[in-house]
């Protein structure tokens, strides 16, 4: 009984406590912290050239290797440009059917919309560096300039060309500054053709007496627009070589010696460098970026001569700046390079003719354009091994079996 009664105060105050008031009672609250950012979307968008009949571009979704969809465009596509913003679009020149054909990129199969140039242009490249207009650089004279090349401006509204302006006899390349101001086009006569958009009219001709190299083959802008680089493909005679073109004044630098037959340039905004294919001696050339004398006789110091594959005809930088890849034409393959050392890491063999190359922006891939097999290689870059061989649409709509390809020819990643 005395026990009880020692318990029974310990037992009203626990009852007590049951009944009022706040209880503690251990609750687990789960705080969920924020998860990964979902991967971003990458597309590669595939120019396929079809020499007996329209051509088209092939839509690749990154991630998955797929193919999302084709679009046709007109005969002889040989090159594209990339509009970006709400309403991104592609843009083909098509060089046997003198037009450009246009679609949007967030609709899956979006209608197609034909713009015309003038008859006779032959667009080899089409590009824009200035909000509302693409440009194409037509190697072809025709109506508006008989005796000439041209640029002919796209309105972006209306899908229409607005302008046709005359440049040098044949030209084989052209390049904006960042800003659009200016047009730099590389012609067959030794000169380089420097064109107002805004005037409609070329402001002055670079030639070989004001130092400019033999042969002008590719023309690509510094980031800042403050150099235009000239790949010179040279002869018999003269060697390959590279000129600066100082953008504000149009003064030519001096001759940097090359390889032989140059024949295109890549910039890598990471590292700040330039890569020149030296085609004819199987090498790529590279150059710092960081720190261009800016005298009167601009240089740029050469940091490395790279030997690769046969026929160096592409090279892509991966935007992580750890490696660049070259495609050789000759040799069906492709040489992984070091950034850093400038060493060969391997050589991926890939499909027939590589002719052009791109790496995505998150650095897991690099695609060739495979002109003479009618396909795609598709290389990871995680271990540098080809991951699938994509096929490109057939030459003929109704061929069912044995189907000749068409032939790709240029690949832009975003």
């Amino acid at each position: 009984m005395r026990r009880v009664l020692y318990l029974l105060p310990a037992l009203c105050l626990w009852l007590l406590a049951l009944g009022c008031g706040d209880q503690y009672r251990p609750v687990a609250n789960p705080i969920v912290g924020q998860g990964g950012q979902p991967q971003a979307t990458h597309y590669a968008f595939v120019v396929n050239n079809n020499p007996v009949g329209n051509s088209s571009t092939v839509q690749i979704d990154v991630s998955g290797d797929s193919n999302l969809q084709i679009q046709p465009s007109g005969a002889g596509a040989v090159a594209e440009s990339f509009l970006a913003g709400n309403n991104a679009a592609i843009f083909t020149a098509n060089s046997l059917a003198d037009s450009v054909t246009e679609y949007t990129t967030f609709t899956t199969f979006a209608p197609v919309t034909t713009i015309n140039l003038p008859i006779g242009s032959r667009p080899i490249s089409v590009t824009s560096a200035r909000p509302g207009s693409m440009y194409t650089l037509n190697s072809s004279p025709n109506a508006n300039c008989p005796n000439s090349g041209s640029i002919s401006i796209i309105s972006i509204s209306a899908l229409a060309v607005i302008a046709t302006d005359c440049v040098g006899p044949n030209p084989v390349s052209f390049a904006q500054v960042p800003n659009g101001t200016k047009i730099y086009v590389a012609n067959g006569d030794n000169t380089v053709s420097v064109l107002d958009p805004d005037l409609g009219t070329v402001t002055a001709t670079i030639t070989q007496s004001m130092g400019l190299g033999v042969n002008p083959a590719f023309v690509i802008p510094s980031l800042d627009g403050a150099f235009m680089f000239v790949v010179n493909k040279g002869d018999g005679v003269n060697p390959g070589s590279l000129n600066i073109i100082i953008t504000s004044t149009d003064q030519v630098g001096r001759n940097i010696p090359l390889g032989i037959n140059p024949t295109f340039a890549s910039i890598d905004s990471h590292l700040l460098r330039l890569y020149v294919a030296n085609t004819g001696s199987n090498s790529v050339t590279v150059f710092d970026l960081s720190n261009i004398n800016l005298g009167v006789n601009p240089g740029i110091n050469t940091l490395a001569t790279v030997n690769v594959g046969s026929g160096p005809v592409g090279i892509t930088a991966l935007p992580d700046g750890t490696r660049f890849y070259t495609a050789n034409a000759l040799s069906n393959d492709v040489t992984v390079v070091s950034a850093t050392s400038y060493s060969v890491l391997k050589t991926v063999p890939v499909g027939q003719e590589p002719v052009w190359i791109a790496s995505e922006p998150s650095s897991t891939k690099v695609y060739t354009a495979n002109a003479a097999s009618g396909n795609v290689s598709i290389i990871q870059t995680v271990n540098d091994t080809v991951a699938a061989n994509m096929a490109m649409p057939p030459q003929n709509s109704t061929c069912t079996q044995s189907c000749v390809l068409q032939q790709p020819s240029m690949i832009l990643t975003y």
